[in-house]
């Protein structure tokens, strides 16, 4: 179990909101010291040594075949950014609208309440785009939609940077109009640089579905010339996901919130450590969220 190492994003996850969260340090309260250092000594051996930042980019280890075999939208000429998120947004959608999830975790297993008292369910199965799986996370927040989704947009759009204490560097790469940016997100190195920081560039794109009261984010990696793979930096990629968000029947200052997650963090990390660690993860973003909503103390600048 690794379940003090947050993994985003992912959440930019959201805009890869819990992807962005596999880089922080030990949370206070259920873990001492000496059981978070076995975590990552365990973690170390499991990589077999320290992880070495990178600039590699990780579409490059595609064949031109498996490339297009993922859908994947980074290719060397610009797209049209617009019609890239509509693809993006059904896709997305489709994700939250499909039924065939098995349960992972959920925060108030064994009625336990003491460490977030809201109920967060984890539920999981199989990506159809990568060897792993994709993560949803489901639970009413205390803050209308529209609210949630500025709070974990990407800075200086949203208010993400501000926040989230797991987040190293956030920025927009570009504006395409007021609901379509390219950002990049990084994550801190963990454990002294054990495992090195992420960063993830993702198209993402607000959307609403006013026939369902939706509001949401959707989003996905792509490549920019710009913004190429950086020293230090290992290079992650986000599939298909979002946050979806929708008021709560006649309590308009709440909403329901799903968190779709499916990212390949790339390195040297085992996939089965990653996995063992995102329900959890992904229970600890929402009581972030939850605080910082709470706090209600940040503005967009």
């Amino acid at each position: 179990m690794f379940s003090r190492l947050l993994v985003k994003s992912t959440i930019i996850c959201s805009v890869g909101v819990c992807a962005v969260r596999f880089a922080n340090s030990q949370r206070g309260g259920s873990q001492t010291q000496e059981q978070t250092g076995v975590r990552f000594t365990t973690l170390a051996f499991a990589a077999n040594r320290r992880e070495r930042p990178t600039s590699k980019d990780p579409y490059k280890s595609f064949s031109p075949t498996e490339f297009n075999s993922i859908d994947s939208q980074a290719s060397e000429i610009r797209m049209d950014y617009k019609e890239e998120a509509d693809i993006i947004a059904k896709k997305a959608y489709n994700i939250y609208k499909s039924t065939d999830w098995k349960v992972a975790k959920a925060s108030n297993d064994n009625g336990n309440t003491d460490y977030f008292e809201k109920e967060v369910k984890v539920l999981y199965k199989k990506s159809t785009e990568f060897d792993g799986h994709i993560y949803r996370a489901e639970c009413v927040i205390d803050s209308p939609a529209e609210k949630v989704i500025r709070y974990i947009l990407p800075s200086p759009r949203g208010l993400r940077g501000k926040w989230d204490k797991t987040v190293k560097e956030s920025e927009v790469i570009e504006k395409i109009d007021e609901d379509l940016i390219v950002g990049r997100s990084a994550t801190h190195s963990v454990a002294m640089g054990l495992i090195s920081s992420r960063d993830f560039v993702d198209l993402i794109a607000v959307r609403r579905y006013p026939e369902e009261s939706i509001i949401c984010t959707n989003s996905k990696s792509i490549q920019r010339k710009d913004c190429p793979p950086k020293d230090g930096y290992v290079r992650g990629v986000n599939y298909h996901g979002g946050t979806f968000c929708t008021p709560v029947e006649g309590e308009p200052d709440k909403c329901y919130v799903v968190n779709i997650v499916q990212t390949d963090l790339s390195g040297m990390l085992p996939k089965s450590v990653v996995e063992s660690a995102l329900p959890t993860n992904l229970i600890d973003f929402f009581r972030d969220l939850d605080e910082a909503l709470k706090d209600n103390s940040l503005n967009c600048t």
